[in-house]
């Protein structure tokens, strides 16, 4: 694990426009700013561009007049609450180039970053078998990279899965958007406890962090080969032959299928990402852009 003077975050924090399809319905239509969250229409006063920088609500009358690049603020928010359930339990730790550990850490920063950014309602709520304390609550700039430090510093050893429930449960009856990110490689009756609690009510992006290592087994290598439950700390060892490379390859996709139609009974699509923290990062981007196109 990173120690507290590490800075996990190696890539400057952006924002990710986010939206949500019944909360853009309460907005006038054919307008793309209209669909951003956090947007209000109450006028409060003009603040300098590098106190606020939005480029979307630069004021270019107060700009011409002062000089300096102005921006207009408003009072009242029409803001979204997002809530993150991210799995930090023990299979979380596992990883080829990058734990998964890691890559949520990349990501809870950038989208309590966004949050912070667009004026939103932002609370992650890590677990494992239950739900974890000791992270940091959101009050200024600097929290994303103390959430992602939090993260990286999590002690999973000796913890266990399914917490999810537990996640779930802590979520208020307001309508929020949802997002959980865990890799779902125990049983899948949990989750879907989970999603009986909080699909009626909320938005669900479900974002499933596997590793390629989990889906297929080195090529070009013949012998035993050391498997680790994580969780357990048990090794067992598979004798990588063809066969058994076909045979892991369609458990793992077995598996995918399997959390696909779980979250699919509660009209939502899971979205695998099994790359690197930069590569989750744009798709994160496209997922939240699909979602504004099928608005």
């Amino acid at each position: 694990m990173k120690s507290d003077t590490t800075d996990p975050i190696d890539i400057k924090l952006q924002p990710i426009q986010y939206w949500l399809s019944w909360f853009s319905r309460g907005f006038a239509t054919g307008r793309w700013d209209s669909y951003f969250l956090g947007r209000g229409f109450d006028f409060q006063g003009i603040a300098p561009f590098r106190d606020d920088p939005d480029l979307i609500r630069i004021n270019w009358k107060a700009t011409l007049i002062s000089g300096e690049l102005q921006v207009s603020q408003f009072s009242e928010e029409r803001n979204i609450r997002m809530f993150l359930l991210a799995n930090v339990g023990p299979s979380m730790a596992f990883g080829s180039q990058q734990t998964k550990m890691e890559r949520l850490a990349i990501m809870a920063a950038i989208l309590s970053f966004s949050a912070y950014r667009m004026k939103d309602y932002f609370r992650f709520v890590g677990y494992t078998d239950e739900i974890e304390l000791g992270f940091p609550e959101p009050r200024d700039r600097t929290y994303p990279k103390l959430l992602a430090r939090a993260i990286l510093n999590f002690d999973w050893r000796g913890r266990k899965r399914g917490g999810l429930v537990r996640a779930a449960m802590s979520i208020p009856n307001q309508r929020s958007l949802i997002v959980i990110i865990s890799d779902h490689l125990g049983g899948l009756s949990g989750t879907e406890r989970a999603l009986r609690i909080i699909a009626p009510r909320h938005e669900i992006v479900p974002i499933i962090l596997w590793d390629e290592r989990e889906m297929t087994l080195p090529e070009g290598r013949f012998g035993l080969y050391p498997l680790q439950d994580l969780e357990t700390g048990e090794i067992r060892y598979v004798f990588l032959t063809r066969k058994n490379r076909e045979r892991f390859r369609e458990n793992s996709l077995r598996k995918r299928n399997a959390i696909i139609e779980s979250f699919r009974k509660f009209g939502t699509e899971p979205h695998f990402l099994t790359g690197s923290s930069e590569e989750d990062l744009d798709y994160l981007v496209r997922i939240f852009l699909t979602h504004r196109l099928q608005v």
